[in-house]
């Protein structure tokens, strides 16, 4: 079934590799990667880099074979703006963007804005405290160096994966100087809230929103917009999961 997307409207798909090798079904994935596909995960030294890469790739092309009504393996690439990936087959008009954790990969479409996504894993970092004086704004320091250890760890993650999503959004990477980029809550252009629930506008009509999507993660995503939305943005989320021994058979 294909499926459609109204303007204002995203969706967030979400998968694990750990699901496909328990399920021994990565072999279901690589029926829909390409030639090229192959050829260029085979050039990846580490078996663990050429497992995420097979199954993030295949990830990408079976979500956007829902919103094409194209064979996954139909899908053409092409470098955009900055060199961000965008669908290369005429007449689609997709924006998207992927992301990855360790095992968890999460993927965003939206119709006709720019939009980014970035999920990561919370882990203990021994420099912290200077990572947040170098990427963060000075109200963000500020607001870091107000919290317990404990609440410190988890504004960095917050932050970062905000951050993150909307450099990726704009497709310029490390180009953006991320100190510049300001999620404070005491910044007059700038709040978020962390359900998701509310929309969360950043200088430079650019819309964020963020997730717990567990105790380990969070996810973000950014949507970039001329304008300021003339009414709210609605989500669906969805999981991809491995096809059942008893489906394959049928």
């Amino acid at each position: 079934m294909e499926l459609h997307l109204t303007n204002n409207q995203i969706d967030v798909w979400q998968t694990s590799l750990s699901l496909f090798e328990q399920n021994n079904a990565l072999s279901e994935l690589e029926r829909l990667l390409t030639a090229s596909d192959k050829q260029q995960i085979s050039t990846l030294k580490r078996a663990t880099e050429r497992k995420v890469k097979t199954v993030s790739r295949a990830f990408l092309r079976a979500v956007l074979a829902k919103y094409t009504g194209l064979l996954p393996s139909e899908i053409e690439f092409r470098q955009g703006l900055h060199g961000k990936p965008e669908i290369a087959n005429e007449g689609y008009q997709l924006e998207f963007n992927l992301s990855h954790s360790d095992n968890v990969l999460a993927c965003v479409i939206c119709k006709d804005k720019p939009v980014g996504i970035d999920i990561e894993r919370i882990r203990f970092k021994r420099n912290l405290k200077a990572l947040v004086k170098s990427l963060f704004s000075e109200s963000e320091y500020d607001e870091f160096e107000a919290l317990s250890e404990l609440k410190q760890e988890q504004y960095f993650y917050d932050r970062w994966t905000l951050k993150e999503s909307l450099i990726k959004a704009t497709g310029k990477g490390l180009t953006t100087k991320l100190s510049n980029v300001s999620f404070s809550q005491s910044d007059s252009v700038s709040s978020f809230c962390i359900d998701g629930l509310k929309l969360t506008k950043v200088s430079g009509h650019f819309f964020s929103w963020l997730w717990p999507i567990s105790k380990q993660h969070r996810l973000a995503v950014t949507l970039l917009d001329d304008e300021d939305l003339n009414s709210a943005i609605k989500f669906r989320s969805f999981h991809y999961l491995p096809n059942r021994p008893e489906a394959q058979a049928a």
